[in-house]
């Protein structure tokens, strides 16, 4: 089994993947991954925000950016299990059977298409997002102005299309790692995806 086969065909993927014992060491390096390329991001968007400040608070920043590296990476790893545990909940009133170590499983190679969305959303932010034109005395208006910005909206349209993506491939991780019909595995996997993607588009509105 490749890695490329959870794109390209991911009911066969966990078909083949329920045959086996539970393998943590893969997903605990595509979720590695993912941590590592969101600790760059939040590095590079503290050092855009660096630009724009004061002297006397830029000093402050190189603080900011550890701390932004650190949220970003342990965020990718809570994100992970609280995905697994939404999914895992909801699979279970809708009669699902399996463990959660096998959830953990499924869904962090369903956060393979993460890594593509995060490598752009790291291209994007570093060659063609700027401050200069941001007010950092108005927090509100900077968020707006933030949420405005071209460069963000692209990165948000794109970022729920992988998430889609990966919505796809979680379905039928749980359709093997619960032992569900691909209807429940849907609605298990869909009702919070699809709110999660209704909440992040509407910031955007």
């Amino acid at each position: 089994m490749s890695l490329t086969q959870v794109l390209t065909n991911p009911n066969g993927f966990f078909a083949e993947k329920a045959k086996t014992e539970v393998e943590m060491r893969t997903p605990i390096l595509i979720i590695l991954v993912i941590a590592v390329l969101g600790a760059i991001n939040g590095v590079i968007m503290t050092r855009k925000i660096m630009e724009i400040l004061p002297p006397e608070a830029a000093a402050f920043a190189s603080i900011g950016a550890i701390g932004a590296a650190i949220g970003a990476f342990i965020g990718a790893f809570f994100m992970w299990i609280i995905y697994s545990g939404v999914f895992y909940a909801i699979s279970s009133i809708l009669g699902g059977e399996g463990s959660f170590k096998r959830v953990l499983e499924a869904v962090a190679y369903g956060f393979i298409p993460s890594i593509a969305s995060s490598i752009i959303g790291v291209i994007v932010i570093a060659t063609s997002f700027s401050m200069e034109n941001f007010d950092m005395q108005n927090p509100e208006l900077m968020e707006q102005a933030m949420l405005n910005d071209p460069t963000m909206r692209m990165s948000m349209i794109l970022g729920i299309l992988f998430t889609l993506w990966s919505a796809n491939i979680w379905i039928f991780g749980l359709v093997h790692a619960r032992h569900m019909s691909v209807k429940n595995a849907a609605i298990s996997v869909l009702v919070p995806v699809g709110l999660y993607i209704l909440y992040t588009a509407s910031k955007f509105m």
